[in-house]
């Protein structure tokens, strides 16, 4: 995306939806990224070097990934708030941290991070 752009929903059925599915893809991720963390730590350092770096490079993706979902403020952590998209950053935040770190970064000089 382009632009800054805010998802609100109102509805109190599609908020249940909205926050069951970031559970549910928030727990497979880690999920899956504990299993990589298994597989990585059952391996010997002189014998598997590229192995592990394999790993490890899967496991920073499928965090940074996470992180930077619609599924979880990078901030707070909340994953039941309404989010805003920063196109600067290319992530998500919640709308109350997107706000405060906004006016931080204005008050600093440098209203192009946060449009």
């Amino acid at each position: 995306m382009k632009k800054k752009r805010t998802i609100s929903i109102t509805n109190p059925k599609l908020r249940k939806i909205r926050d069951s599915l970031r559970e549910i893809i928030s727990k497979a991720s880690d999920s899956y990224e504990r299993e990589l963390i298994k597989e990585r730590d059952g391996l010997r350092l002189e014998e598997d070097k590229e192995k592990i770096k394999v790993l490890g490079d899967k496991i920073d993706k499928i965090y940074t990934a996470w992180k930077n979902s619609i599924c979880v403020c990078p901030v707070c952590g909340s994953r039941t708030s309404d989010m805003t998209f920063n196109p600067h950053l290319k992530a998500w935040f919640c709308v109350d941290c997107y706000e405060k770190n906004r006016q931080f970064y204005v008050k600093r000089g440098e209203p192009h991070i946060y449009p």
